[in-house]
């Protein structure tokens, strides 16, 4: 009996260590698979435009240089110079190959905000494994760590259109290296949505120890991207020299640009990220009110080195003061005849610019031409002499001669009143007769002060009038304003100098070729006509009366440089600068 509880004893000790030993086997066994398992974590940038493509060679010996290339393009349309200039955003060598365990040769840019991707995890051989849809401002997501193996390499694919909002198409569950490729249907071709990044990681060897493995290969760009816009900025540099560049205005009505070039769906092998086939969309949505707000398309779909971007702005889309272009307007950039690099970057600006020198019939002229009467400044023509000059023709009687001459001064009128008071050749002293009354309101301007219409007494000739108050601010606003000649000091008194020589000049802020000479004539005095401030103001006349007393309103120019518009008494005399009714 006790040989045979010792052997129970001896059986149950032994049950028991076997189940200690079981346990201890399956526990370890539990911590190892733990530890033999990890994700990856991605740390997203993205390649600076401007860079190595994957697949494309270089499109020409500009590649290897630093100065970005430019492209100027300009037309006529009607009265309109239009000017694209398409110019390459950063260096050709600055690019970024994305590749594991490569140095950055370029700054890298964190991703725009909340940036869709997708990562796709093959085996070294290309099996597929898994994929998953990741959120580029969550820094600290980690991906497929349930199904990579410590210790174990694995090829990694990511890729993203830059969209916000909707993550790129799913990759095919097939081999990478046999049929890897993915369809890209695009709806648009604004930057949101169709900027398609790619970045390929191969033989990444996966940590463990819960520990996620980083993935850091930014993110290439694979198409072009263009920036278009309307610049509106001033003229620089020096008319007639080769750093002159010739400003523009924004349009007074909505601007719809409609591209020309062909536009495409791309299929692209994942194992490469070339394009390897292209379907050309139909209907691609044109640019609507194209303004100097920067809009950014991608338009390089199928990643070709002799692609082509076409730009067309149809008729009567610009509009500047009374000036339209009459035909449409068609850009085609080629890259020198190289094409539009994958992977770059560029900015179109479009410059709409009419100011010019015209006759009566609104023919361009030459400054100096026999009829070029007008000049025109923000789409208003305005008169190049002052009312009453006898000489008007250009190539006898510069207009804008330095020093000013006496016979460029023109005739006095007191407000409302159609015919001349006196003239520059009448003397400093009193006019007999001077009429004292003021003229009544309205006597210039039969419409609004928005929309003036010539009244029977306007003084200017057939098809031109006296300008507006919003007329002549406007052509101070879109002038550079300076003077010459001899001028005195402002003292409401003098009667001015004996000579003729001082002007406020309004040069065009957009075409520093197309100016205006405004000689500073002073005025004839309110109670006898005599004269006063001559070469101290250039002040004329305007169509508007103040209202409800004898005051009209007055358009001045300054030996300073400074302009404004005022108002005095009706019945001093002015000179007048007529602008053409139309």
């Amino acid at each position: 009996m006790k040989t045979m509880y010792q052997i129970i004893k001896i059986k149950l000790a032994f049950i028991i260590l076997l189940t200690v030993a079981v346990s201890c086997s399956k526990e370890k066994g539990e911590n190892a698979v733990e530890a033999n398992q990890g994700g990856i974590k991605l740390a997203l940038t993205e390649a600076q435009f401007g860079g190595d493509n994957i697949s494309v060679a270089k499109a020409s010996a500009k590649a290897n240089t630093s100065e970005p290339l430019t492209i100027t393009q300009e037309v006529q349309s009607g009265p309109f110079t239009i000017t694209a200039e398409l110019t390459e955003n950063t260096p050709s060598n600055t690019g970024l190959k994305a590749s594991t365990g490569k140095k950055a040769a370029t700054s890298l840019l964190s991703l725009r905000g909340a940036v869709t991707y997708r990562v796709v995890a093959y085996e070294t051989d290309g099996t597929y494994i898994d994929q998953a849809v990741g959120d580029a401002s969550n820094a600290s997501q980690v991906f497929f760590g349930n199904t990579l193996i410590a210790g174990n390499k694995y090829t990694f694919v990511i890729y993203s259109l830059g969209s916000t909002t909707t993550p790129p198409p799913a990759a095919p569950t097939t081999n990478l290296y046999t049929a890897g490729t993915v369809n890209f249907d695009f709806t648009g071709f604004q930057e949101n949505g169709s900027d398609l990044m790619y970045a390929i990681e191969k033989d990444v060897t996966i940590l463990g120890n819960n520990t996620p493995t980083p993935l850091t290969a930014p993110l290439q760009h694979m198409f072009t991207r263009v920036t278009v816009l309307v610049d509106n900025s001033d003229a620089t540099g020096t008319f007639g020299t080769a750093n002159y560049l010739k400003g523009g205005y924004l349009s007074e009505v909505p601007v719809q640009a409609e591209w020309l070039s062909p536009f495409a769906d791309a299929t692209v092998d994942l194992s490469t990220g070339d394009v390897v086939s292209t379907v050309n969309e139909t209907n691609v949505p044109p640019i609507a009110n194209l303004n100097a707000t920067a809009r950014t398309f991608i338009v390089n779909q199928n990643r070709s080195n002799t692609f082509s971007i076409g730009l067309s702005i149809p008729s009567g889309q610009v509009k500047i003061g009374y000036d339209v272009n009459a035909q449409a307007v068609n850009f085609n950039f080629s890259n020198a005849g190289l094409g539009l690099k994958p992977g770059y970057s560029y900015t179109m600006k479009l410059r709409f610019n009419s100011d010019r020198y015209v006759n009566a019939l609104n023919v361009t002229r030459s400054a100096t031409a026999a009829d070029a009467r007008y000049a025109v400044i923000g789409g208003h023509r305005w008169d190049r002499y002052n009312l009453g000059v006898a000489d008007v023709n250009p190539a006898t009687n510069n207009p804008d001669v330095n020093p000013s001459v006496q016979a460029l001064y023109g005739n006095y009128y007191q407000w409302g009143r159609q015919l001349p008071v006196a003239n520059a050749y009448s003397g400093d002293g009193a006019i007999a007769g001077w009429n004292t009354t003021p003229a009544p309101d309205g006597s210039w301007n039969n419409g609004t002060a928005a929309a003036p219409v010539k009244a029977a007494l306007d003084p200017c000739g057939l098809g031109d009038r006296v300008p507006s108050q919003a007329e002549y601010t406007r052509l101070g606003t879109y002038t550079r304003h300076t003077t010459f000649g001899n001028w005195i000091p402002n003292t409401g008194t003098s009667t001015g100098l004996s000579d003729f020589t001082a002007a406020h000049i309004m040069t065009s802020r957009k075409s520093s070729d197309i100016k205006l000479s405004f000689p500073a004539a002073g005025h004839r005095e309110t109670t006898d006509g005599s004269q006063r401030l001559r070469q101290a103001t250039a002040i004329y006349w305007l169509n508007t009366e103040v209202g409800g007393n004898d005051r009209a309103l007055q358009g001045r120019g300054f030996e300073s440089g400074a302009w404004d518009t005022q108002n005095y008494f009706k019945r001093a005399g002015y000179p007048v600068r007529c602008i053409q009714d139309k």
